[in-house]
């Protein structure tokens, strides 16, 4: 199989950050004025922007998603909405708007899983056919990556700071995994950071119900799982233990349904489905990684694999308290009571906020104790940021140092909004779940194997899918391991071609 030599990019900060997973609406009202600028220790880290840089009747474009407000507003709000966060982004552009001299717009279509090929085709149209329509995009990640094998996107590597561009990598604001992943053949062409907000809202964890917890389980208490988390301790056997103990035939019909006390309700269908995907990163396992000559290859199929997907399917397959539905009518819940443990995003916290039910929040748990640490990922449904390859030298630099000043503006004023209001204040109710929210924003991995997955690796990331117990994972990997290293060397080639 051929490889290929990837470029790291020697970043000093990992940035706090955030399948198909997809929570909108508002964050949350405040009844009053936004905070312009919340109390944290951010603003002593300055931006490298020249302060006497004006771009000066400008208007800086960039194409996205619209189908909720999640990421329609992710890098714009026009108007204010009342809203402790996009409040926050409304203010935020325009201070970028006011420093810099222009104006940033954007352009919004349905760019949902069902609807991405017309998005990808109205953006690659546009780069291709050299309208000037847009000069950047936040696109749906897993959907997204695959244009940049069709040389839709700038190579951000020639816009930093030292390269007649305004980026700079080496800031706080900007993820260090991605580019040390992603960067390859001297190229990086996507990236994330503060500025997708997203990748934090679509951060898998596990929420649970705290009352229910209490009432199976009272010699250990919710504050057992807390310490457990701590101590190192909280594993999938554990977790697929308090499972098994949660079952309970209410509606006495004989049979594990909607209508029983359940200890977990898989995520098998529609939206939920790719939650499943962060329990590989979970386990310990990678998609692909980087040998020390800076090689990438296929990094899955190892000897953990096999036992880790048991361990995950002892919690959601062969369990007496797990329930696989089917049915996309399903009323089983957290949020209705009947539910102990929810795998979800962390954005789910708004369902469960108006609910009666006392939640907490804690990460994916290990493989087992021995692992070093708790992993998790964002769903593959979050935005990635690109500029357009069509770009002029120029305009390329000037729409550098808009993606610089607003991811530098997020670092300082959206997500400490976002982190310290929305999810340590309204999704959580005792101060151990911003201990835990902590924990999980500081678990995110990234790989280009996940970000490349969906459309160019033969969807090598969704293995954990399936949970059901006829389900021989040995067979699936050897029926697809020729495919995932076929596409792997097709997706390298093309690449290469376009750096």
């Amino acid at each position: 199989m051929k490889k290929v030599r990837l470029l790291a990019l020697v970043l000093t900060v990992l940035m706090l950050l955030g399948t198909l997973v997809a929570c909108g609406g508002p964050a949350e009202t405040t009844g009053g004025d936004p905070i312009r600028k919340p109390d944290n220790d951010r603003d002593g880290e300055q931006d490298t922007v020249p302060l006497d840089l004006n771009y000066t009747g400008e208007t800086v474009t960039f194409f996205v998603r619209n189908q909720n407000d999640q990421y329609k507003y992710e890098l714009a709000c026009d108007e204010l909405l009342n809203d402790t966060l996009y409040d926050a982004i409304h203010y935020r552009n325009i201070d970028v708007e006011t420093r810099l001299g222009l104006k940033i717009k954007t352009v919004g279509q349905d760019g949902s899983f069902d609807n991405y090929v017309l998005w990808n085709e109205v953006l690659s149209t546009s780069v291709l056919t050299n309208t000037g329509d847009f000069d950047g995009t936040a696109f749906y990640l897993s959907t997204g990556s695959m244009l940049a094998k069709d040389g839709i996107y700038y190579n951000l590597l020639d816009l930093t700071y030292d390269q007649g561009g305004y980026l700079n990598f080496e800031k706080p604001w900007w993820n260090q995994t991605v580019g040390e992943e992603l960067a390859a053949y001297g190229a990086l062409f996507f990236t994330g950071g503060s500025l997708t907000v997203s990748q934090v809202s679509d951060g898998v964890c596990v929420f649970f119900n705290r009352d229910l917890f209490n009432e199976l389980y009272p010699d250990d208490t919710d504050k057992t799982l807390y310490q457990l988390v701590r101590d190192g301790k909280w594993t999938a056997d554990k977790m697929a233990a308090y499972v098994a103990g949660a079952w309970s035939d209410a509606n006495s019909n004989g049979l594990v349904d909607d209508g029983d006390v359940l200890g977990v309700r898989s995520h098998a269908i529609g939206r939920s489905a790719g939650v499943m995907d962060s329990w590989v990163a979970a386990m310990g396992l990678k998609l692909t990684e980087t040998d020390r000559f800076g090689e990438v290859e296929i990094a899955l199929l190892t000897s953990r694999l096999l036992p880790a997907y048991e361990k995950v399917r002892s919690i959601f397959g062969n369990n007496p308290g797990a329930y696989l539905s089917l049915d996309a009518s399903s009323e089983s819940s957290m949020k209705n009571g009947n539910v102990l443990f929810d795998t979800n995003a962390l954005c789910a916290g708004a369902e469960l906020r108006n609910t009666t039910v006392d939640f907490g929040v804690l990460p994916i748990p290990k493989y087992d104790e021995e692992q070093d640490d708790y992993y998790t990922m964002f769903g593959n449904a979050a935005s990635a940021i690109a500029l357009c390859s069509n770009l002029s030298d120029e305009r390329a630099a000037m729409a550098s140092a808009v993606l610089e000043l607003l991811s530098a503006e997020s670092y300082k004023q959206v997500i400490p909004v976002y982190y310290g209001t929305v999810l340590k204040g309204h999704y959580s109710h005792e101060q151990a779940d911003a201990e835990m929210y902590d924990k999980i924003l500081g678990s995110f991995v990234f790989s280009f194997g996940f970000a490349y997955s969906s459309r160019d690796l033969g969807a090598i990331g969704s293995v954990f899918r399936d949970m059901s117990p006829t389900f021989d994972l040995q067979n699936f990997v050897d029926s697809r391991k020729e495919n995932w290293d076929t596409s792997l060397e097709a997706l390298l080639a093309a690449l290469e071609s376009v750096s």
